[in-house]
């Protein structure tokens, strides 16, 4: 009766659990990354289908497909968590494989969050990812290799997008805060922020990394696929960024572009890798808004 009776009371909130609902018996439609036709998979992470499809002038064929989850966290899980892939390299501007202790699933692991981290901008540009994947096909030439991007999740790093002041929380004291302030999505639905101005941030991060993605795959051999981890919503039914568990169009629907090819590479399964631990994961992902 107290469920009935809030319900009731916010039909809003209401009518989001029903769709949840929904969601949920729907989830299994998600793409499996690993069953997947692909050489190289480059991940932009939380890219909208619908604004990538507006800004995005990549050569290749376009389809939307549903994600497994609206969270990387959630994304990783779903689709590397209960398996091992020693035929696949993973690239990886995110700690969030070190923080869930995936990094042994997979033949090798690049960590570019560790040496490509820009501390003025907490985050790692584009152009050091795309390096460092291009770097990991000359090493390993006859493996899968996921890029994983973090744009265009912020922190923004565009002009318009770095005139917003968005912070991150400390973790309990964890690393010292830059400055007293909230994440772009809470300064959002405070609102401390519109919705035009984080959007347009939003879309500036998303047009500085499509060249660098552009540039770096014109380089390399295979079958190339540029997709992502999950989307962002900027408000609606009472939602922002990308929670998990929360399989709104907005959250799940992501780009599946396929770029011409000439030849495939033969890809070799050997052994995964042993993850080593490292003390600086909670950092990056407080910088970006995880923790």
């Amino acid at each position: 009766m107290s469920k009935i009776g809030a319900a009731l009371r916010n039909p809003e909130l209401a009518a989001l659990e029903v769709y949840r609902v929904y969601q949920r018996q729907v989830q299994n439609r998600g793409i499996s990354i690993p069953d997947a036709d692909w050489d190289t998979l480059v991940i932009l992470d939380a890219c909208r289908y619908d604004i990538f499809e507006q800004r995005c002038s990549i050569d290749g064929t376009l389809s939307k497909v549903i994600s497994k989850g609206s969270h990387t966290s959630e994304f990783l899980a779903e689709n590397f968590g209960d398996e091992s892939f020693p035929e696949m390299v993973y690239v990886s501007a995110t700690p969030q494989l070190r923080a869930h202790e995936l990094e042994g699933n997979f033949h090798a692991v690049v960590p570019v969050w560790e040496d490509g981290w820009d501390e003025s901008l907490s985050t790692v540009p584009p152009a050091a990812m795309a390096e460092a994947t291009q770097r990991a096909h000359e090493e390993y030439p006859d493996k899968r290799i996921i890029s994983h991007f973090l744009q265009p999740h912020y922190p923004f790093i565009g002009d318009k997008g770095r005139e917003i002041d968005h912070g991150t929380v400390t973790g309990d004291g964890v690393r010292e805060q830059k400055g007293d302030v909230a994440s772009v999505w809470d300064l959002l639905e405070a609102g401390e922020l519109s919705t035009e101005r984080v959007r347009e941030a939003y879309v500036e991060n998303l047009e500085l990394v499509l060249p660098e993605v552009e540039a770096m795959t014109g380089t390399i051999d295979g079958k190339v696929v540029v997709t992502s981890d999950h989307g962002n919503v900027f408000g609606r039914w009472g939602i922002y960024g990308h929670p998990p568990g929360m399989y709104l169009a907005g959250l799940v629907e992501v780009p599946w572009l396929e770029l011409p090819f000439d030849h495939r590479r033969d890809v070799v399964a050997e052994r995964t890798t042993t993850a080593e631990p490292s003390s600086d994961v909670t950092k990056q992902l407080q910088d970006l808004g995880y923790k």
